[in-house]
């Protein structure tokens, strides 16, 4: 009759078979760790193409890795020659979310000729929410793009405390310039008894596109006051059937 026996592994052998798991799993790590290092600087090179799409494609997929290595090459492309590829560098830098964009956005966010691109940068800045930010978001309110002007509520939004604190000292102080220059942003966040001072600034420091907003915005209050402000400028308003793309009271209503 054959007889089994349960033999115990020699110490010495255990330890032997555990440094080997050991390091063939930082063999693993290491190799993950430079095919990563080698993706990142083949879509850095890619960059350099005369292709747009091909410099586009790099910039997004450098936005999905969170490398510090990919921060100044997307910076160095809020710069490149083609709208889109700036859109999607801001964009990029957004999802990354390293302090060391806000600047260059806040430039694209000011200079760049193609509201897309400003969009895309008042969009970024929303997501890093640093409020050095805040000032340029606040002017940004008064675009010549609604795209921009709503992307930069949605930002100013995000950003929070910092920008509560500063309009709610001018409406404090009753400072109807400032209170003017925002109204895109109170009339989104439909704040609560805003309406006596946003027509005072209307009255006071109002144009035709912030007249118009007020009688779109789904406010009767503020529409009412539109129509006087008009009336009394010698503006004769005609009611149209068509796409509006102002600001819509409380539409961003925490």
């Amino acid at each position: 009759m054959v007889h089994h026996k349960i033999i115990g592994l020699n110490k010495s052998v255990k330890a032997t078979q555990i440094i080997l798991l050991i390091f063939f799993y930082m063999l693993t790590i290491a190799a993950s760790q430079q095919n990563a290092e080698d993706k990142v600087d083949s879509l850095i090179n890619k960059m350099q193409s005369q292709n747009r799409n091909t410099r586009a494609r790099a910039v997004i997929e450098l936005g999905k890795i969170k490398d510090a290595r990919v921060i100044t090459p997307l910076i160095n492309a809020l710069k490149d020659t083609d709208s889109y590829v700036r859109g999607q560098a801001a964009w990029a830098l957004g999802e990354i979310k390293d302090t060391h964009a806000v600047q260059p956005l806040i430039t694209v966010l000011k200079d760049d000729d193609y509201g897309y691109v400003r969009q895309e940068s008042a969009r970024a800045l929303g997501k890093i929410k640093d409020s050095r930010a805040v000032q340029p978001l606040i002017t940004a309110l008064n675009d010549e793009s609604p795209d921009v002007r709503e992307e930069a509520v949605k930002a100013l939004i995000e950003i929070g405390v910092p920008v509560t604190e500063q309009l709610n000292h001018a409406l404090k102080e009753k400072d109807l310039k400032t209170v003017a220059d925002v109204y895109y942003y109170f009339i989104s966040i439909g704040k609560p008894d805003i309406e006596a001072m946003l027509i005072r600034a209307l009255h006071k420091y109002g144009n035709k596109r912030m007249a118009m907003d007020f009688i779109d915005c789904g406010n009767m209050q503020l529409k009412a006051a539109a129509y006087k402000w008009a009336k009394s400028h010698g503006y004769k308003i005609e009611e149209d059937i068509g796409i509006v793309n102002g600001p819509k009271w409380e539409r961003f209503k925490n």
